[in-house]
């Protein structure tokens, strides 16, 4: 019989407790209540001395782990793991996750292994690795000696970026960027999510730190993790992580139903769960201008992964800043295409959602403000989104003419289709509260 299996919890470099697994393949954490830590995993497995098991468990390690079963089997190929067992991919890949946690094997004695190291890489290699990630081989999605685990569905990878070089990380040092060269398939899909993300940040929505860069021939977008604190002061420089979750771990929901179609969270039940556990009703107006923003540009994948909380050890929990925000309006659609990933009053398709929609989302919310939040974030966002794009548009396009002399005839049609689609979104929302008033 196999004995019980077992990785430490680290929390901010703090021991906080311990995952098993059972000769059964059952999973289990138990906090360690001796640490002077007072760090919780998750929102979904408050500190207590009974250890916790079934879906909060599954669900949480489950996040911590890449969407993608390719890339679940790469890991399993190099490391020599299970790919469907996700204590077993941790084992390979948990010394750098989301947020400040990470799994430690305690019978692991090789002097480097948990050492931090950081190696050089230039663009340029950068660029092959960003070339061979979107092939179909996921040939070079991690180096041998890389331990760094990020969730989601896109190609990305996790590299240092201090003191104006980029490092891979090996052992337990910590990345500080994700660089994504868009989704296969979709035209210059990096460019139209850097335009999203700079659309919303100018609308002063709270969005991960982001850049458009060239890595040899490969365009990528470039985001500064906000679950890493860097010191550039020190020597040498110093990165700390800073815990976060996304939504369906802390709402113990398991990444195959992240979509509310599929059984996950709705926006409704984001709201109540934001309320439930005390977060400020500042967050609460920041999700509704979120599903808004959303709305206005046929965001179509914002579902509950694509929301996160910062849970910073010893401070109240909040909700961080967006990411991955992208349209939709860019390519052509069939109809069936053309829906949110959460409903609005049991309404997905953007092109179907009207006022009452919103209404009975605001009623079902139960908030004593919520009509007047939602009402103001429609109105405002709908007379600013459309200006906000233009403006990031030109400012990208200026950049990257001072950089490249490729023609820009894709990025300039993506511009207008998606210019199009938000001048018609936002038509017709003013359109409504025309008529309402």
């Amino acid at each position: 019989m196999n004995k019980i299996k077992t990785l430490d919890v680290l929390l901010e470099d703090c021991h906080i407790g311990v995952l098993q697994e059972t000769e059964t393949g059952k999973h289990t954490f138990t906090y360690d209540l001796l640490t002077p830590s007072a760090a919780q995993l998750s929102l979904s497995m408050p500190r207590r001395i009974t250890p916790w098991e079934g879906t909060p468990v599954e669900a949480y390690i489950d996040g911590i782990l890449p969407d993608d079963s390719a890339i679940r089997q790469h890991i399993a190929r190099t490391y020599g793991v299970n790919a469907r067992n996700p204590f077993s991919l941790l084992t390979a890949v948990g010394l750098d996750c989301g947020g400040g946690v990470q799994f430690v094997d305690p019978h692991r004695h090789e002097k480097d292994y948990l050492e931090e190291r950081i190696i050089p890489i230039s663009e340029e290699q950068i660029g092959l690795r960003l070339t061979n990630i979107t092939s179909n081989r996921q040939s070079t999605w991690q180096s041998y000696g890389e331990h760094w685990s990020l969730n989601g569905a896109q190609d990305k990878i996790a590299l240092r970026f201090t003191g104006g070089q980029w490092y891979e990380v090996e052992g337990t040092a910590a990345t500080t960027h994700i660089i994504k060269p868009g989704i296969r398939g979709l035209k210059e899909q990096a460019f139209n999510e850097y335009l999203c993300m700079k659309t919303a940040e100018r609308l002063s929505l709270p969005v991960a730190q982001s850049n458009y860069q060239m890595f040899g021939q490969v365009p990528a977008i470039v985001s500064t993790r906000w679950d890493r604190r860097i010191d550039d002061h020190s020597v040498p420089v110093s990165v700390t992580r800073i815990h976060q979750e996304d939504m369906c771990q802390a709402m113990s929901v398991m990444t195959s139903h992240k979509y509310q179609s599929d059984g996950g969270p709705g926006a409704v039940d984001i709201v109540d769960f934001l309320r439930n556990n005390g977060f400020p009703e500042d967050d609460v107006e920041f999700f509704f201008r979120a599903l808004v923003f959303n709305y206005l540009i046929a965001g179509s994948d914002a579902h509950a992964k694509n929301y996160a909380i910062l849970e910073p050890v010893g401070q109240l929990p909040r909700l961080a800043p967006l990411y991955d925000l992208a349209s939709m309006f860019a390519y052509d659609t069939a109809r069936r295409e053309r829906k949110l990933a959460m409903s609005i009053g049991n309404e997905y398709s953007w092109e179907r959602i009207d006022l009452r929609h919103w209404r009975r989302f605001a009623e079902s919310c139960l908030g004593h403000d919520d009509w007047s939040m939602l009402s103001h974030a429609l109105i405002d966002l709908s007379i600013r989104t459309l200006p906000a794009f233009l403006q990031s548009s030109a400012e990208a396009l200026a950049d990257l003419s001072k950089l490249t002399t490729d023609g820009q005839e894709d990025k300039i049609e993506l511009i207008h289709r998606i210019r199009d689609g938000i001048s018609r979104q936002s038509s017709k929302v003013l359109q409504w509260f025309s008529k309402d008033v």
